[in-house]
């Protein structure tokens, strides 16, 4: 039990706990929309510390599937939302349950930091592509190289 991730006897517990965060963000929810206030993140955060006395965070909301589901339905629209989302909508659509929950606060972290930063890091990926292509290439050569049968089998095919 010692490696698990995820012990199971805690499966309950949380399961309540996200019940609790889901009920809670819907009623915030409720009660924006009653004031005519807009449903935002920020919104939603205060409005459950108004309302229950509990401190949420933003990435709460988000991990929680019910709870940032609630959210995504009664948002407030953003003006640049469509230009940005655009294709990390597409790939979120393409992964359901834990991977999206995963790749959406992967996508939120990436957000916070600076272009400059994440150009400097795909430059990088980029650079370490060709040079690992380069690598692989070395590396069939080699093996043509010293098995002249396979370089017959691969042109076979």
């Amino acid at each position: 039990m010692r490696g698990s991730k995820d012990p199971s006897w805690l499966q309950p517990l949380w399961e309540k706990k996200r019940a609790a965060t889901a009920k809670r963000v819907e009623r915030a929810i409720k009660e924006l929309i009653r004031r005519k206030a807009p449903v935002t993140l920020e919104g939603i955060r205060n409005c459950v510390q108004s309302l229950f006395g509990v401190s949420i965070s933003t990435n709460t909301i988000q991990r929680n599937e019910q709870a940032y589901a609630a959210y995504q339905e009664h948002r407030t629209a953003r003006r640049t939302a469509k230009a940005r989302d655009h294709d990390l909508g597409t790939m979120l659509r393409g992964v359901t349950g834990t991977s999206a929950v995963n790749l959406r606060a992967r996508i939120n972290r990436l957000r916070r930091d600076s272009k400059d930063s994440l150009i400097a890091r795909l430059l990088q990926l980029e650079e370490e592509r060709k040079r690992q292509a380069e690598r692989e290439d070395a590396l069939r050569e080699e093996i043509f190289r010293l098995h002249p049968a396979a370089r017959k089998r691969g042109g076979d095919q």
